[in-house]
């Protein structure tokens, strides 16, 4: 078992808002708004290298509504194409509403317009992995949980990775952090 942390600086608002495209368009990737929870599109580097049973943790930046605290986690259950997902879990296919799915491919393979062109660069590296999630394994934060967690959560974090940093950021990282099992362990303990 691996984890990763990172923070997912696009993801400031955790509501479920349908809306069109606009200021308040919500980042949708990962994907807790419907079964499985997954994720397919931000830090491809990360979803390559994970495998069954690994963990991801989520963070909120510093800027978001919630104060920045871990807003979700997912126990990897299978890593697939974008294909494969689009075929599988049409409740997660990118359509003009919000959240958004967060499928990248339509169902010839290509690059779904409803992206609006903002993964389009790197689409082919994308479009290949698709995490599902361990839907009894993995979490997503209601706000009061995120609000009460969160001023431990710097703490935590420093005793889980023996850090003296006084921010998470100095913890995590701009490119996120790996985790061992027990690290993982403890922070889920934490969590839960």
């Amino acid at each position: 078992m691996e984890g990763r942390i990172y923070i997912s600086g696009a993801f400031t608002n955790i509501k479920y808002v349908k809306c069109k495209p606009n200021k308040n368009w919500l980042d949708n990737d990962p994907h807790f708004w419907n079964e499985p929870p997954t994720w397919g599109i931000c830090r491809t580097d990360f979803r390559k290298r994970l495998d069954k049973n690994d963990y991801i943790f989520f963070v909120l930046p510093k800027e978001a509504e919630l104060p920045q605290m871990i807003y979700g986690y997912i126990k990897i259950q299978e890593s697939i194409s974008h294909m494969e997902a689009y075929n599988r879990f049409p409740q997660k296919r990118m359509k003009n509403n919000n959240p958004n799915g967060n499928i990248i491919v339509d169902k010839f393979g290509n690059y779904n317009r409803f992206d609006n062109n903002i993964h389009k660069d790197k689409f082919e590296r994308i479009k290949n992995y698709y995490i599902i999630g361990d839907k009894n394994n993995s979490s997503f934060l209601l706000p009061g949980k995120i609000i009460k967690l969160s001023k431990y959560f710097l703490p935590t974090l420093q005793n889980i990775f023996n850090s003296k940093a006084e921010d998470i950021f100095g913890i995590i990282g701009r490119k996120g952090r790996i985790l061992n099992d027990a690290q993982i362990i403890k922070l889920l303990n934490w969590l839960n």
